[in-house]
């Protein structure tokens, strides 16, 4: 599982909860997490150390927040992924007024 950096988020982004989640499957190739994002939700500042495949189950909007200051933000579309490459430290947060809800897989090999 990536790397919780939770001074960085009591330090930057405190005011907001941590999105629910549930690590659904764990095996020596993969972690399989699911994510549930109320609006304003985050998952707090983390690092990537694996690459992973987000897949998103629902509609709505993520702003990703990296270290440098800069943000972008995603529509989700319900059945589409992606894989993202390691390392990745940011911090994802619902920015829509629905339930954003996804997979991801990060990949140990």
């Amino acid at each position: 599982m990536s790397t919780k950096l939770d001074k960085k988020t009591s330090d930057l982004a405190a005011e907001r909860k941590i999105a629910s989640h549930k690590i659904l499957l764990e095996n020596d190739e993969m972690i399989v997490t699911h994510w549930v994002f109320k609006p304003g939700e985050q998952t707090g500042w983390h690092l990537h150390e694996m690459d992973y495949m987000p897949i998103q189950l629902s509609e709505g909007k993520l702003m990703f927040e990296f270290p440098d200051g800069s943000t972008n933000e995603i529509d989700y579309v319900p059945r589409t992924a992606s894989i993202i490459k390691a390392p990745l430290e940011h911090n994802a947060i619902n920015t829509s007024n629905m339930d954003v809800i996804a997979l991801e897989i990060e990949f140990k090999k």
